[in-house]
């Protein structure tokens, strides 16, 4: 079975650490988050040439009308079964798409192109639900850094091989 895990998830919720409540503020520029969290991954079905992934919002739409991808990425080989803390930054084989920090309106418009692709961590204003999504596909897809979403969506249709999703909550308490 195709699954993944974090150390990072403690009773549901990412550490702090890795979003806008960090207490290290160094690893947020321009507002946006950006250490990302440590994950491994563990059965991916025979035949998996690579991996793509999404790190997703949902509860977004409530706040802001919109789903936020908070990171989007492809390239992944089938070898590897892990991203260190970090690893949106220091893995070499990672090609990364546009956050929903690259929105062309409000206060999105002036942040810098260096926070709009790869990982935005999460700066949620009341807890909210992310499921980060990990394909197993039988190639590599042909995208380059700073892609889309809807490039990802389309690069990985009819390539998927199997999917596997970690669910967490950050901000807020357990009570809300």
């Amino acid at each position: 079975m195709f699954k993944l895990y974090s150390p990072a998830i403690r009773d549901g919720y990412l550490d702090a650490k890795y979003g806008i409540d960090t207490p290290d503020q160094s690893t947020v520029s321009e507002g946006v988050p950006q250490l990302s969290f440590p994950f491994a991954w563990e059965g991916a079905p025979e035949g998996t040439v690579s991996y793509a992934l999404e790190y997703m919002d949902y509860d977004n739409a409530e706040d802001e009308g919109v789903i936020w991808i908070h990171w989007i990425a492809a390239g992944l080989p089938a070898g590897l079964g892990e991203l260190p803390e970090n690893g949106a930054k220091t893995e070499p084989s990672l090609i990364q798409g546009h956050n929903s920090w690259a929105l062309p309106y409000g206060p999105y418009e002036e942040l810098s192109e260096a926070v709009k692709v790869g990982f935005g961590g999460p700066a949620p204003g009341r807890r909210h639900t992310y499921e980060l999504t990990m394909y197993a596909l039988d190639y590599l897809p042909d995208l380059k850094d700073g892609f889309y979403y809807a490039d990802l969506r389309n690069a990985i249709e009819g390539h998927i091989l199997d999917r596997a999703v970690l669910k967490m909550y950050y901000g807020g308490t357990a009570e809300e």
